[in-house]
């Protein structure tokens, strides 16, 4: 555990170990919150723009939709088994 001193504008700095080993960088974001007597700094995580849209053709939803409906099927045969149901 590392002791750190409150500036006179509120300002800590983090110890140089615990910065590379959470890769926090200038200008990373982090997320305060405060329980009880405790300080607690959360990393935002870094999402990239292609983890936000999905490239789908035409065809992609109508595919997703005929998946949906032969996975409920299965469970629909299996619940009727289940319940003795022909």
């Amino acid at each position: 555990m590392s002791t750190v001193t409150v500036s006179s504008k509120g300002q800590v700095v983090i110890p140089k170990k615990i910065r590379e080993m959470l890769g926090l960088t200038t200008g990373k974001k982090l997320k305060v919150f405060q329980e009880n007597k405790k300080i607690i700094l959360l990393t935002e995580p870094e999402v990239k723009s292609s983890e936000l849209f999905v490239g789908a053709s035409r065809y992609s939803g109508d595919k997703a939709i005929k998946e949906s409906r032969e996975i409920d099927e299965v469970k629909i045969k299996g619940l009727f088994h289940d319940l003795g149901i022909k």
